[in-house]
């Protein structure tokens, strides 16, 4: 992942606008950060915290599958985190399209959309990645 800077670059500052955007509820939302004890939002360097554990822990596990498993191996394990990332898309778009959660304000919304979207764009990267590799072992 290190290897291409732009890429990073472009994951901390997405980073950084999720934190910011998620730190950032209206009134209602704040009340409901309060009432539901979600803590880890509740301030912007809470919230970069946050997101960048989450991140890191994804790039963590992305790195770890690279380096032991075959390419054709780890095929498999992307698809099965990338899965795993479109499941937590959708329940998150679910849960923000009920009322209690439209009303926490549109920054709010899109900075819990934009998480699992990042997390869903570093296992997609790792999964190309991981075919090309396949791909050039193979001689297809």
């Amino acid at each position: 992942m290190t290897k291409n800077l732009t890429t990073t670059l472009l994951l901390v500052i997405l980073g950084i606008t999720d934190a910011y955007l998620l730190s950032h509820p209206n009134l209602i939302g704040r009340i409901g950060i309060l009432i539901y004890r979600h803590d880890y939002l509740k301030t912007f360097p809470r919230a970069l915290a946050t997101v960048f554990l989450v991140l890191g822990v994804c790039l963590f596990l992305c790195e770890v599958i690279r380096r032991i498993k075959l390419p054709r191996a780890a095929i498999g394990w992307y698809l099965m985190l990338m899965v795993l990332g479109m499941a937590l898309f959708s329940y998150v778009y679910v849960s923000f399209s009920s009322l209690s959660y439209s009303m926490t304000g549109k920054a709010f919304i899109y900075g819990a959309h934009l998480l699992p979207i990042l997390m869903i764009g570093i296992f997609g990267r790792y999964l190309v990645s991981a075919i090309y590799k396949a791909r050039n072992q193979t001689g297809i």
